[in-house]
């Protein structure tokens, strides 16, 4: 017998309504919206990534209130992170609750998508500013490798929760050691600090012999390793006319694992408001000339500038020596 499909949809809504009904009667399953300084960071470098890629306007402005009241409600560049930003039920006690490692290496990394997304250098600064409190806090500088928590003498009692652990292993989220490690990778890419890069090696070497045993529970780990094994790559576009628009539409097309594209304005390329590594090289070269210009820089050293999208195309599609 044949049914039409106005029947199969009246069952179905009929089936829906029933089966709405009867879960109404048992009790709500509880919702954690406790706001965790750690998950939201994660969220903000997904939505900027997601932003960048699909051009979602709204998904970048989100991310930039989402980082920014992280940084206002959570952090202090004396006393560092806290735990959470929020606590989802306003009758619970207030406890200003010390960050964990993950808390710190996520906002870390999230502080440098939000400079790249944006080009303000606060965020860098206290991007920055993080990472060497991450490494005052967590870092083990006997053996290598972060700790999850500080240590039991800061932290008051807390029982089983002070032993020490150097998590690597993904659980699902990425594993704070990794994630601390791509951090300080980063950071070396935009200070030229070779201390960075070293206390990230040591990170990285602690379970070299072993990660492979861990599969997709070392995702994150593998992706910490080819940051130090691949040179970064950053591309400043800076300009203020129809020409640096495209060449930067061109420079986020073309972007890649490792790469990071930045866009400046005259003003905002000048020694004072950029980090070092940049600072070193962006200003020089406009006081040669001030025209819109696309800069290829990686491992220190910066390829001639190029002025159209056609060059920069060329620029890029040159394999890096170093890599």
């Amino acid at each position: 017998m044949k049914v039409s499909n106005e029947r199969v949809r009246e069952v179905l809504q009929s089936a829906k309504k029933k089966m709405y009904a009867a879960r109404l009667q048992r009790t709500t399953p509880y919702v954690d919206k406790t706001v965790y300084v750690s998950w939201n960071a994660l969220c903000v470098s997904a939505y900027l990534k997601a932003a960048s890629a699909l051009h979602l306007d709204e998904a970048r402005r989100f991310a930039l209130r989402s980082i920014d009241r992280i940084l206002a409600e959570a952090w202090n560049a004396e006393a560092g992170l806290k735990h959470v930003v929020a606590y989802s039920d306003a009758d619970a006690a207030r406890r200003d609750t010390v960050g964990f490692l993950d808390d710190y290496a996520c906002t870390a990394n999230a502080c440098l998508d939000a400079y790249e997304a944006t080009a303000d250098l606060s965020y860098f600064r206290i991007g920055r500013q993080n990472s060497e409190q991450m490494l005052a806090r967590f870092y083990d500088s006997l053996s290598g490798g972060f700790l999850d928590a500080q240590r039991a003498s800061e932290l008051g009692s807390l029982g089983v929760l002070n032993t020490a652990r150097k998590p690597f292993q993904d659980s699902p989220t990425p594993a704070g050691n990794p994630m601390a490690a791509i951090a300080l990778l980063r950071m070396h890419d935009y200070t030229g600090e070779a201390g960075y890069r070293d206390k990230a090696e040591q990170t990285l070497e602690l379970l070299a012999g072993a990660a492979g045993q861990y599969g997709l529970f070392a995702a994150t780990y593998g992706i910490a390793a080819v940051h130090f094994s691949e040179p970064h790559t950053q591309i400043v576009i800076v300009g203020e006319d129809e020409t640096a628009e495209q060449l930067y539409a061109e420079a986020l097309a073309a972007s890649s694992f490792g790469r990071s594209v930045l866009k400046l304005n005259f003003s905002q390329a000048v020694e004072p408001n950029l980090p070092p590594s940049l600072a070193a090289t962006i200003p020089q070269l406009l006081a040669l000339q001030r025209k819109t210009v696309a800069v290829v820089c990686s491992g220190g050293s910066c390829k001639p500038p190029a002025h159209s999208v056609e060059l920069l195309k060329q620029l890029l599609a040159v394999k890096d020596p170093a890599a």
